[in-house]
């Protein structure tokens, strides 16, 4: 996934590109992201990305298809975008989005993950990870990046505070 986003970051340059994520309860407070969708080069700007609320929900019921349709197990875990011209930090409009996208979904969940990619100007890859709760707080979050056989490769949070 982290090369998926890397090239994607590259084609994009400095507009804002993102989509939805989708993943795996492991264990209580344990989440694996299976699948991060692309809404990739439309829809963003040097400081906004707007996802297609449409094409998202397509997307999700499409990856509940796919992942046998039992959503206690599978299910959508929050969003992802990039920050190109400014750190991988949630920004207010990001954090309001957020809260509303929570509010929007009712009782149905009661925490969404934000994920924020950069590509540095060094070239190296810079992920944030922010949990917001329906009571209203949030979390940082610690990401594991895996290999492809599943092989954890160490926390790869980085903090650009």
């Amino acid at each position: 996934m982290i090369e998926r986003w890397a090239s994607d970051l590259k084609k994009a340059g400095r507009k804002e590109i993102g989509g939805v994520l989708f993943g795996e309860q492991v264990s209580e407070g344990d989440f694996r992201v299976a699948e991060a969708t692309r809404q990739r080069f439309f829809g963003g700007t040097a400081a906004t990305f707007n996802r297609r609320g449409g094409t998202a929900r397509r997307e999700i019921l499409a990856l509940h298809m796919k992942f046998g349709g039992n959503p206690e197990r599978f299910n959508y875990l929050g969003e992802w975008h990039s920050h190109p011209n400014v750190p991988a930090l949630p920004s207010l409009r990001d954090e309001t989005t957020m809260y509303q996208l929570l509010a929007d979904q009712g009782e149905a969940v009661n925490f969404l993950v934000l994920i924020i990619v950069k590509l540095g100007g060094d070239a190296r890859f810079h992920i944030g990870a922010t949990t917001y709760l329906a009571s209203g707080h949030k979390l940082n979050c610690e990401i594991e990046i895996e290999d492809a056989e599943g092989n954890a490769a160490g926390s790869s949070q980085e903090d650009e505070r």
